[in-house]
């Protein structure tokens, strides 16, 4: 099997992995009332754990987006890895976050197809749901599912 249909598999899998170990080692978490990120802050003994999965996802996320040839994925995936590098804390934790969503979604409506729908109408429900104060972990959660659905999609299109 080639790299282009492995690496998205596996980045959906260390995704799924990593959330899970990382969530149980943040008991206090819940999805409807943090950001992912709060398990990263500088506050929380355990922010490395997160901080490290989100580098480590941010570095699978880059080497799969350069096996797809996926210039501006290969951007939001070097901004995921600034999300862990700089925890919510630090000025530059935020811009990351919204331009790893927004860079991927960009990607997405630049391929085309379906994806011209699904990236701008992900975004769209992403924003919808945080207006709808129902926490930022879901809307995050929604959106990254939607970036591995397209990047699978894309390793399995030929």
């Amino acid at each position: 099997m080639n790299a282009k249909k492995i690496l998205p598999i596996i980045l959906a899998i260390y995704f799924t992995i990593g959330l899970i170990i990382v969530i149980n080692q943040n008991p206090w978490f819940s999805f409807t009332k943090n950001a992912l990120s709060d398990m990263g802050s500088l506050k929380n003994p355990k922010s490395w754990i997160f901080n490290l999965y989100i580098i480590g996802l941010g570095t699978l996320g880059l080497i799969t987006a350069k096996a797809l040839k996926r210039d501006v994925l290969k951007i939001a995936m070097l901004t995921l890895i600034l999300v862990g590098v700089f925890p919510e804390e630090k000025p530059l934790h935020a811009p990351s976050a919204v331009l790893t969503y927004l860079l991927s979604f960009l990607d997405m409506t630049l391929y085309g197809k379906i994806w011209r729908v699904i990236g701008p109408g992900t975004f769209i429900l992403m924003i919808a749901l945080i207006k709808m104060r129902i926490g930022l972990a879901i809307p995050e959660v929604i959106g990254a599912m939607a970036i591995i659905a397209y990047m699978i999609y894309l390793g399995w299109r030929e």
